[in-house]
């Protein structure tokens, strides 16, 4: 911590520098102007490097918070891709299961069609029987 009083040597230094602006029309309140100068930039630096340091606190946070909503999106969209494949192979099977009944019921038309000739065969046959069994 500096002392309050000033070094012999700085008030040496500081002498000499009134002295010497003196003598090159340099006002003597000068050094106190600048001090106060250097003392506002000072403070305007500390007060800069304080919000800037708050600010990159608030930004860290939102970094944090950011890659915590992409490590969040991550993890939907791989699950949202599983689903979609699941999804996928859902509609292959009912593809496959539809094929199936497609096969199966136009094995039970064609069925049909032929037991229904085979009734109507038998029916035409019983109507020739009783045709001749009348005829006799």
């Amino acid at each position: 911590m500096t002392s309050p009083r000033p070094s012999l040597l700085a008030t040496l230094l500081r002498a000499a520098a009134d002295w010497a602006g003196a003598r090159h029309g340099a006002p003597k309140r000068g050094r106190a102007e600048r001090r106060r100068r250097s003392r506002q930039r000072l403070k305007d630096r500390a007060a800069l490097s304080d919000l800037f340091r708050s600010r990159s606190g608030d930004f860290a946070g939102q970094v944090v918070a950011l890659q915590e909503l992409v490590v969040n999106l991550n993890a939907e969209r791989d699950r949202l891709r599983q689903q979609i494949a699941l999804h996928h192979e859902l509609m292959e099977d009912l593809g496959r299961r539809n094929a199936c009944l497609l096969d199966l019921c136009a094995a039970s038309q064609h069925e049909a069609e032929h037991w229904k000739r085979f009734v109507e065969g038998e029916r035409e046959r019983e109507a020739d029987l009783a045709e001749k069994l009348q005829l006799n």
